[in-house]
Order: C-alpha cells, then sequence, then structure tokens
C-alpha cells in the first residue's frame, strides 16, 4: 500500500474507534458492495441484464437494487416483454 493509502486507513480506524485490520475490511466490504451495485446498474441501463439478474450480480435483495437505482436516477428498462414474464411468474 501507498503512503496515502496507509494514511487513510489510519484515519479512518482512528473515527471508527477500532483495529486497522477492522477498517480495512470493512472499507473493502463497503467498496465491493458499491461496486457491484454500480456494475449491476450499469449493464442494466445497457440492457445487458433485467433489474433481478442486477440485484443478484450485485448479491442484494431486489428491493435494495430498486432503491439504490431509484436513489442513482437510474430508468426503468421494464417493457412489456418483463410485464408478460412477471404475469407468467405469478400464475
Amino acid at each position: 500500500m501507498t503512503e496515502d493509502e496507509l494514511d487513510l486507513i489510519d484515519r479512518l480506524t482512528t473515527v471508527q474507534d477500532g483495529s486497522r485490520s477492522e477498517s480495512i475490511r470493512r472499507a473493502i466490504r463497503r467498496g465491493a458492495r458499491e461496486e457491484l451495485i454500480r456494475i449491476a446498474l450499469q449493464r442494466y441501463q445497457k440492457g445487458e441484464i433485467g433489474m433481478r439478474g442486477a440485484a443478484e450480480l450485485a448479491g442484494v435483495t431486489l428491493s435494495e437494487i430498486l432503491r439504490e437505482a431509484n436513489e442513482r436516477g437510474v430508468l426503468s428498462n421494464y417493457d412489456e416483454t418483463d410485464l408478460s414474464h412477471d404475469v407468467a411468474a405469478l400464475r
């Protein structure tokens, strides 16, 4: 790690009143989760996957990915085909 990265971790550890290793683990979890959500919503916007696929890719629930999409202003790609699949799944 660079000196700047170590300084960042040390400042984070001081603020969180924990160990350096716990601060690193926590930052990795949050960063990885954020990156997975970002990638999932990007693929959703490109039409590569649906919202359920985005939730699976990000490792979150459908309601969580919908909330993230709403907060980030991601427009819905929901169309008649999606509606037909959802109706069929409910039967």
